[in-house]
């Protein structure tokens, strides 16, 4: 454990003295400032193909080699995967160079791009290959008809054995409709390798695949929501009533992780709304449900009702798998909400990526006309102060809100099509004008057709009556009012959660402080029940909503040097989290912790251990943690600026200078005090 001066001009003084911690202005490219960086200690870096917006997407690292994939930002290029040689990288550092280490790069296919990027070794009869597994998603343009996306989706395997010399195994497998997240294991059972990957496409979006030949990848099972509630093998996934919940209204498998507990491989689902999943994998080709968590009913950070939900990210933690390490990924920090219909009620809303936003305290209002599909030209708006609803489908959300912005309407309402129904989308549009999307029976209802209009026939059926029913009225200045607005709601934040079966384990189900300092009774925790979170004070800062870039958490993945710590107020096993603009964070959990700002966090048994945020601004997407020469390191992507490697070192102080007295005095942060 080491102290840590921090330069006064880290710091700022509270107006009763004291220290805490700056939150400065965001810096002009849309990041916040560099504050107190603890922890973390810079050891390599390297800009791969140089400082991009947004390009840079997940980090993976195998035998010496990291490997880092590429977005659609910005612009849909062949960038595909980076191969980075980790040696060279850090000797790099040590000169001050901070590019030159890249040893190959796998170009993509045309309007294709690589979000997650996975290499396991895999032997085959007498043969053993390292084997890059990249997920591939459409980027490029609708066609012409407007029905399908330019691009390749699936996975594609390459021959990594030699880093410098990788060639394609078998590329654009299982999925045509395109593939977010996977994650591979060997059985020790069978010796047979298996891939878990997404369907981003399909109800039955969790696939499960034999790829011992990976040049021939057998599909072994599909399951998720038409399984299970369809098919009513699991319908307990719909009881807690957050099925689809918040603004962004959604439930589907986003991310996969496998680990062998107490003697059987199991999967843990980030399924969104529906929260975490975990299932019983150790016979791939008939996995079955454990269970799944529940949200709180209110958010326990932002007090919203109902929270937000979204669970993005999640592994195993802990020496025997007794913990999830679990993030939401929020990129909405307001509550948004569209008004309209015969009764005026309030919708839940998301906004547009690339479009003014509608922030609190500047309400949009307006009349209403329902404009169709909007893929083509519109006739002028009827009159001032108007506002477009339009149908999703047949062409893109930014065709749809240029039209109603050529056609004069200060904004857009865009209402789910007879396939989404009643899932809320974040669409990625350009426009000038503002525009929220809502779910079908929202739209149906702003329209005035709510009380003809019925949900349950949306379905994916055909016998969806609302088309026929919008049909009637297209292009009618309906006269209705409609309005937008937001309120803060903030960002998507960490928790801890019980993966602890009763009798299936040596171990007691845990038991942990209560969730306020008023009341520290003890909680007996259910099976992937929530014992802990933690948001970072940069995320529950309104000031920071806008122009400081994401404040949500993304990915995280457990400290296997610590995996088996007992957790005590004083120490615990220990995560690292990507947290885009707020950089690199280290926590552990920590029963007994209660923080409302205090050192920098708002959290529940959880404590702040480090964090890192670059002089220019941050915005980590990915994060690994990987041996090195017999040191353990943790690797960053950065969508502007790569890869970065770090060293992490236990504070026991840091001390930051008073800007008041100029004394050197302590921060509150900290990992672990000396005794």
């Amino acid at each position: 454990m080491r102290k840590l001066t921090i330069s006064a001009a880290a710091i700022a003084c509270a107006a009763l003295g004291g220290v805490v911690l700056a939150h400065d202005t965001p810096l002009p490219d849309g990041h916040i400032p560099q504050n107190v960086n603890y922890g973390f200690e810079v050891i390599g870096r390297d800009l791969l193909a140089g400082v991009t917006d947004g390009l840079y997407t997940d980090v993976w690292s195998h035998k010496g080699y990291a490997y880092v994939g590429t977005f659609q930002e910005p612009s849909c290029t062949r960038a595909g995967v980076f191969i980075v040689d980790i040696a060279q990288t850090l000797e790099n550092y040590e000169r001050n160079f901070i590019e030159g280490a890249v040893v190959a790069e796998i170009k993509s296919a045309p309007n294709t791009r690589v979000n997650d990027v996975k290499v396991h070794t895999i032997t085959t009869g007498n043969k053993t290959r390292d084997v890059l597994v990249a997920t591939e998603e459409k980027c490029g343009q609708v066609n012409g008809s407007g029905k399908r996306q330019l691009g390749k989706g699936g996975i594609s395997y390459y021959d990594v054995t030699d880093p410098s010399n990788p060639h394609a195994i078998k590329q654009h497998a299982i999925n045509d409709g395109g593939t977010h997240n996977t994650y591979q294991w060997t059985d020790d059972k069978d010796g047979k390798t298996y891939t878990i990957a997404v369907d981003d496409v399909e109800l039955n979006d969790v696939v499960l695949v034999d790829i011992s030949k990976p040049q021939s990848p057998k599909e072994l099972t599909r399951v998720g929501l038409e399984d299970w509630l369809i098919e009513g093998n699991y319908r307990e996934i719909t009881e807690d009533g957050q099925f689809q919940t918040g603004v962004f209204a959604f439930s589907g498998l986003h991310d996969v992780w496998v680990e062998k507990i107490n003697g059987r491989y199991q999967a843990v689902l980030s399924y969104w709304d529906a929260g975490f999943v975990v299932i019983d994998v150790d016979d791939p080709a008939n996995p079955f449900v454990l269970g799944d968590s529940t949200y709180p009913a209110v958010d326990p950070v932002f007090g919203v009702e109902p929270g937000e939900g979204n669970g993005h990210a999640a592994v195993f933690g802990g020496d025997v798998g007794q913990y999830i390490w679990a993030g939401d990924e929020d990129f909405d920090p307001f509550r948004n909400e569209v008004r309209g219909g015969p009764d005026f009620r309030g919708f839940l809303a998301t906004q547009g990526s690339d479009v003014p936003q509608v922030l609190p305290g500047g309400a949009v209002d307006g009349d209403a006309d329902y404009v169709g599909l909007a893929c083509s030209a519109l006739d002028p708006a009827s009159g001032p102060g108007k506002i477009a609803v339009i149908q999703r489908g047949a062409c893109a959300f930014t065709t749809k809100v240029g039209s109603a912005e050529a056609a004069g309407y200060d904004a857009a309402v865009v209402f789910n099509h007879s396939t989404g129904c009643e899932s809320t989308v974040s669409m990625l549009v350009e426009g000038g004008i503002p525009a929220m999307f809502v779910p079908r029976s929202a739209g149906l209802e702003i329209v005035g057709l709510g009380d003809q209009y019925d949900p349950s026939t949306c379905d994916g059926s055909g016998t969806d009556n609302g088309d026929a029913l919008l049909a009637v009225i297209e292009g009618t200045n309906l006269a209705d009012p409609v309005g937008l607005s937001a309120t803060f709601d903030g960002w998507g934040y960490f928790h801890v959660l019980n993966n602890l079966m009763g009798g299936t384990t040596t171990l007691a189900p845990p038991s942990v402080p209560g969730e306020s300092p008023d009341n520290r009774d003890v909680l007996d925790i259910e099976y992937l029940g929530h014992m802990g979170y933690f948001a970072p004070i940069e995320a529950t800062d309104p000031d920071l909503a806008v122009g400081a870039g994401d404040l949500t958490m993304h990915n995280v993945e457990g400290d296997p040097s610590t995996a088996g710590d007992t957790p005590t107020f004083d120490a615990g096993p220990r995560s690292f989290i990507s947290w885009y603009s707020a950089g690199m964070r280290a926590v552990e959990y920590r029963p007994g912790h209660w923080h409302t700002g205090n050192g920098g966090v708002a959290s529940w048994n959880v404590h702040e251990v480090g964090r890192f945020i670059a002089e220019d601004g941050s915005n980590f997407w990915g994060v690994h943690v990987e041996e090195h020469d017999g040191e353990q390191i943790i690797l960053g992507s950065d969508r502007f600026t790569g890869l970065w490697i770090f060293r992490f070192n236990c504070e026991s102080e840091v001390l930051v200078e008073d800007t008041e007295t100029g004394e050197l005095v302590d921060s509150g942060l900290y990992c672990r005090r000396n005794n």
